[in-house]
């Protein structure tokens, strides 16, 4: 048998696609491969959790509007026969009597896009409450601030991503995990200055 002089190499361990997922060719113009990658590649970088800034403890209060209905796809009339109440946006994010236990921190990463918590997004956490199985948590583990949904997996602990790319993470023996808080909103930006 002769040798064959190809340019691709052989086969390597872990290269390639794992066996039972199926693929799709899809076409990029060339001038945008770079930022195709550069995009796949952040969305595959774990959610992190960035420095906690604690909520003040002096709160301004602003009073915004509520309207009674509904708005699927358009606006409310400003009309005052809709107004319902005012929301204080401290009483909705802040749980009363747990101001000095709550934090804001800038999410990076896509691991928890499942939730509506992307990257950029800003999260208030409460360090008072007690985690509950199923609750999105910000945890220190192996000394680095992580964001993922508490769980288990085949009865071990476990936090739980919310993107298919990412596997839950598995405590094992010699991990060191420490639940900071608890995440009770999310903030998203849609348009900033004016």
């Amino acid at each position: 048998m002769s040798q064959s002089s190809s340019s691709h190499g052989g086969a390597r361990p872990g290269a390639g696609r794992p066996k039972q997922e199926p693929s799709k060719r899809i076409s990029v113009p060339e001038s945008q491969v770079p930022t195709v990658l550069a995009y796949l590649d952040a969305y595959r970088q774990p959610t992190r959790a960035g420095d906690p800034v604690p909520v003040s403890s002096s709160p301004t209060t602003l009073a915004l509007p509520a309207f009674a209905h509904n708005v699927p796809a358009g606006f409310p009339s400003p009309a005052d026969d809709y107004r319902d109440d005012e929301i204080d946006l401290n009483r909705e994010m802040v749980l009363q009597g747990h101001e000095a236990a709550t934090f804001v921190l800038r999410v990076s990463g896509w691991s928890m896009m499942g939730a509506g918590i992307l990257d950029g997004d800003r999260i208030v956490v409460d360090r008072a409450l007690n985690p509950q199985h199923g609750d999105i948590v910000v945890a220190i583990v192996n000394n680095e601030l992580t964001i993922k949904r508490l769980g288990r997996v085949e009865g071990k602990l476990a936090l739980i991503p919310e993107n298919p790319h990412f596997q839950p993470l598995v405590l094992d023996e010699g991990d060191t995990m420490e639940i900071w808080g608890v995440v009770v909103s999310s903030l998203r930006t849609f348009k900033r200055g004016g």
